[in-house]
């Protein structure tokens, strides 16, 4: 993933994450997560807290390897509690009814879910990520009585330098079906599907649409082709959908692992 793309993988796995008890209610949820060019001012604010924000800071070339870029990401959080005069509620939470749902929820309680969420992403293409917290900081008291809690964290990952698009891994028949491990593509924000189809000869195509036969999915497995055959290339895809729009706008390129040839 490139520097575009990562920052998007980080808003969806924050907008994934979820309380472990309770309700098992999101913790931000899809309005609370923002991709912003910086610090936001106080009449910016969402209106609803939690919230999260990811920037996209510095980059610089990996010296090793001149297609990765050792890119730097922010990624600041915001509690608002009320219920005492010190904003200790906004810091380590406060009552909370329901510890499944994010009211009386402090800074720290949710810090901790935003710092394994973002340590989840070592498992994508390209992205070695090391996470450290910078502290919580709490502002004073508001005209509501309540109390705004910030907690920092700076992300350093190895992105590419362009787009890039995981293919499928480990492709392999048994009996009449096929299987593949979908996880490096599957789990991406952008993912729409798998296509797996066949061409004749030994060259992988770099389009689902060329194969002779393509069967669509959106798990590891595929339906048994009928006539498997000798001197064809069996080939599986990862179809991506950057902008939501429910159509195809990417192929993954054939990688070693993601066609076999017979």
């Amino acid at each position: 993933m490139n520097s575009w793309q990562m920052a998007q993988q980080i808003k969806a796995e924050l907008e994934a994450i979820t309380w472990p008890g309770g309700s098992q209610d999101p913790v931000f949820g899809s309005f609370g997560v923002y991709v912003h060019a910086g610090p936001l001012t106080s009449d910016q604010h969402p209106t609803a807290f939690p919230f999260a924000l990811v920037t996209i800071d510095a980059g610089a070339p990996d010296p090793d390897s001149p297609d990765l870029i050792e890119q730097q990401f922010t990624v600041v959080t915001a509690v608002r509690a009320r219920g005492d005069s010190m904003g200790e509620h906004a810091v380590i939470g406060g009552p909370r009814p329901d510890i499944g749902q994010s009211p009386g929820a402090g800074s720290s309680e949710v810090g901790a879910r935003v710092r394994t969420a973002i340590e989840k992403l070592t498992r994508y293409d390209g992205a070695a990520m090391l996470v450290s917290g910078t502290g919580v900081t709490a502002t004073g008291t508001l005209q509501d009585q309540s109390h705004i809690a910030y907690e920092t964290f700076t992300v350093t990952a190895q992105c590419t330098s362009d787009e890039h698009y995981t293919a499928p891994q480990g492709l392999k028949r048994t009996g009449d079906t096929w299987e593949w491990n979908p996880t490096s593509a599957s789990e991406r924000f952008d993912f729409l599907h798998f296509q797996l189809g066949y061409v004749p000869g030994d060259t992988p195509v770099s389009d689902p649409t060329d194969a002779a036969w393509v069967n669509t999915n959106t798990s590891s497995y595929g339906m048994g082709i009928a006539n498997y055959a000798a001197g064809r290339v069996y080939q599986v895809f990862a179809v991506y959908d950057p902008r939501g729009t429910g159509s195809a706008a990417y192929y993954s390129e054939p990688e070693r692992g993601s066609y076999v040839v017979t």
